[in-house]
């Protein structure tokens, strides 16, 4: 993909995060800070206004109880497809007793 270079400056912190995941994902950290902008650019306004009067304002508590609901949110959405992706591939037959969804059960079991 054709693309820009940009620069940023960032504290150590944050440097050796980046750094760190990089290495972890086998990434260059290039590849990190793309995908950090492009999520942040991807927000609406009002969420990057939110998100900076909470990096400006709150405790550090306050900022690790954000990082838990976006993570759940995100885990949600990746669930979501998954399910989405899931119920498209299955036969649309009819499975209105016990009975029929234990045979298929049963059946998608031994497939596998």
């Amino acid at each position: 993909m054709a693309g820009r270079t940009i620069s940023a400056y960032t504290d150590d912190v944050t440097a050796q995060r980046v750094a760190t995941l990089a290495k972890m994902e086998d990434r260059s950290t290039g590849q990190i800070a793309a995908a950090a902008l492009r999520l942040y650019t991807n927000l609406p306004t009002e969420a990057r206004q939110a998100l900076r009067q909470l990096e400006a304002m709150e405790s550090p508590e306050v900022l690790e109880g954000f990082h838990r609901a976006m993570t759940r949110l995100l885990l949600n959405a990746v669930f979501d497809s998954a399910h989405r992706r899931l119920m498209a591939q299955m036969p649309a037959a009819e499975y209105d007793t016990e009975d029929a969804i234990l045979t298929e059960a049963n059946r998608l079991a031994s497939t596998h």
